[in-house]
């Protein structure tokens, strides 16, 4: 039975879940964009059954992808790529930074596209150190060179994320960490990274949690972790939020939608906003690039954040909350020309979601879902209304 019940006028209609077809998406290799389920991400061409990949990085004009694929013993791994170039993407190959024996992975373009930045064990690295490169023309990049003290502390660095601002966001093993944590940050100042900070200091997170993405403007940090609870089992994405007041909300898991039992990691969103790219792995069996649409993301910050009021919060009329049993949505008479409807749980899984045209009054019938707090999420011509819903 459907939960969601439609109404114009006097007329009240039961409506089927509406489903969105999807045309490929020929920034990314030409492949039909994901909803708000993960899935592979261009099987046969980037995701191969026999081989290991993760840690997928455009460049800024969605021309160039470079990914790493590693040995199932994770003590080999080459940087790829492929290129677009007149609507057609090249062969993939091994990047010219990357063709040798040594540990090479977790690429990242610089969010101005001139920079890229990566892991290696090359020598003289004493174990693995943040590497860049510079960008040299659309097709090549400077000789790697090792990035200096205090980013890289002789001990295991890694994980390199950049910021709009230049700031670098990494993972080190080199102790000392505010709750255990081995997130850092350090600034770019006058051209330089001459300072770094512990993120425990200032983010709530603790020993176990590594492989951080902060967004380009720094509105919110996705990162993994396999001791943080409630998990889903091994690695899983968390992500926390920035607050008005420039503190920063408790991270919250991803959910099931993103993380199951086995391994995610590697979190990465596009730089139009529009795809988070991930890699799960079923450990020394399979390992796939996975992309999702970063409507998660909104949905998780609706929960965590308090927003805004919306205009057409004095229009619209949501009763009763809490609810017993059945929500009303009254839209009030010839206001408004479409509505699209989501209802998000607390792991930031859509559990219905439905679009209207020319909506009047739309009842939900929540008898069907476990007792909890909800999202609903109404985007009314344009504009977006979010409130917690308390069943």
């Amino acid at each position: 039975m459907n939960s969601i019940l439609f109404s114009f006028a006097l007329l009240l209609v039961t409506i089927p879940l509406s489903i969105k077809a999807c045309s490929p998406d020929s920034t990314y290799l030409g492949q039909p964009p994901p909803g708000r389920i993960p899935e592979i991400f261009a099987p046969g061409i980037i995701s191969l059954d026999n081989r290991f990949e993760t840690y997928p990085t455009f460049s800024p004009d969605g021309n160039e992808l470079y990914f790493s694929v590693v040995n199932a013993s994770w003590t080999r791994g080459k940087i790829l790529h492929t290129r677009d170039i007149d609507g057609v993407w090249t062969a993939v190959d091994t990047a010219a930074f990357s063709n040798n024996n040594y540990i090479n992975w977790e690429s990242f373009i610089s969010p101005d596209g001139n920079r890229q930045f990566f892991t290696s064990n090359r020598p003289p690295s004493a174990s693995t150190d943040i590497w860049v490169v510079e960008r040299v023309s659309d097709s090549s990049w400077s000789n790697p060179v090792q990035m200096n003290t205090p980013v890289n502390s002789g001990s295991i660095d890694g994980s390199a994320c950049i910021t709009n601002n230049g700031s670098i966001y990494f993972k080190s093993l080199r102790g000392g960490g505010a709750g255990g944590s081995i997130l850092y940050r350090s600034p770019l100042i006058n051209g330089a990274y001459s300072e770094v900070e512990n993120l425990g200091d200032i983010i709530p997170t603790g020993p176990g949690e590594s492989e951080p993405f902060m967004a380009p403007d720094e509105s919110y940090l996705i990162f993994i972790s396999e001791t943080r609870t409630p998990g889903m089992g091994g690695w899983d994405l968390w992500i926390s939020f920035r607050k008005q007041d420039s503190s920063w909300s408790d991270p919250a898991n991803m959910g099931a939608d993103i993380n199951t039992t086995d391994d995610e990691y590697g979190p990465r969103v596009t730089i139009d906003g529009k795809y988070l790219f991930f890699t799960r792995e079923k450990p020394g069996s399979t390992m796939d690039i996975y992309w999702v649409s970063s409507g998660i993301i909104d949905s998780l910050k609706g929960l965590l954040l308090s927003t805004p009021p919306s205009p057409i919060e004095h229009n619209i009329q949501i009763d009763p909350n809490p609810v017993l049993d059945y929500l009303k949505i009254h839209f009030g008479t010839g206001l408004y020309k479409k509505a699209n409807i989501r209802m998000v749980n607390l792991a930031g899984k859509t559990i219905l979601s439905n679009s209207f045209l020319d909506p009047v009054e739309v009842g939900i019938d929540l008898s069907w879902y476990p007792k909890g707090i909800y999202l609903l999420v109404l985007e009314v011509d344009g504009e977006i209304l979010t409130k917690k819903i308390v069943y």
